[in-house]
């Protein structure tokens, strides 16, 4: 598999953007927005810059609100997973989970588990949430069930001793994607072994799903493929929109304080 990807993306080249008919189906006033997700059920997640959370259906219809019980801006939000969102808060050091409906499930004191200071977490397989400890240096792969540490990976092994300031991790399919600023994409197995780089991605906001990485650039919406040659681009009606999340039929394209929801196109 290790060679696969690489030579995939050895070969990748500079995508040119097509152009595509926009079907516009509603836009949405959240306010200030700060984080984008999607669930799999077309379901769109925002976030503020003091931690409240929003839940819209595809059609831009409000269904929940969440406010945290202490005000801070999120880390790290992730609704992919069907069954728990998870919300991280660096500078409270806490990770919440929530249910489908935004109702609280539990909330992790990072503090009162010994796992260092983390600077990114997000949700993995089976009651899992992958880490990274700035503290110590290292990823780590933690069961807050059995409140355990799975397995903990210096950087200096996985990182071959380069300086990585880790701006987003994700799990998707078994592959654990860490962005690195000005570095790109790295690509880790489920056991936290690196299989490969995506050097040329930009440090924009980025949104993951199953296959694709996304993201906006100017005036340009990218798709990309983190396991195989595949990626392609759409000339956006505006230069305004600054993240974006994709879901099994809608295209969610925000300004700092609105989103324009979308008929995802048949290219996408």
């Amino acid at each position: 598999m290790q060679v696969i990807v690489l030579l995939c993306y050895l070969a990748f080249g500079k995508v040119s953007a097509q152009s595509t008919d926009w079907e516009l189906m509603a836009t949405i006033y959240p306010g200030v927005i700060d984080h984008l997700s999607t669930d799999r059920s077309n379901h769109l997640f925002v976030t503020d810059r003091e931690g409240n959370v929003r839940q819209y259906n595809a059609a831009g219809d409000s269904l929940n609100l969440y406010s945290p019980a202490i005000r801070s801006k999120l880390t790290n939000l992730e609704t992919n997973w069907t069954v728990n969102l998870l919300l991280f808060s660096a500078d409270l050091q806490q990770i919440a989970l929530l249910d489908r409906f935004l109702r609280p499930i539990t909330t992790v004191s990072i503090q009162d588990h010994d796992l260092g200071v983390v600077r990114q977490a997000t949700l993995g397989n089976s009651n899992t949430i992958w880490m990274v400890d700035e503290t110590r240096l290292r990823l780590i792969k933690w069961d807050y069930r059995r409140q355990e540490i799975l397995q903990e990976q210096p950087f200096s092994l996985i990182l071959e001793n380069e300086n990585h300031r880790i701006v987003n991790i994700a799990e998707r399919k078994n592959l654990l994607l860490m962005h690195s600023q000005g570095k790109g994409i790295l690509l880790f197995d489920n056991q936290g072994n690196l299989i490969t780089r995506l050097p040329d991605i930009p440090d924009s906001d980025l949104h993951f799903t199953e296959e694709f990485v996304y993201y906006v650039d100017g005036s340009t919406a990218y798709r990309r493929s983190y396991t195989r040659k595949e990626a392609d681009a759409l000339e956006l009606p505006t230069t305004t929109y600054q993240k974006i999340a994709v879901s099994s039929s809608r295209v969610f394209l925000a300004t700092e304080s609105s989103v324009d929801i979308f008929k995802k196109p048949p290219s996408w």
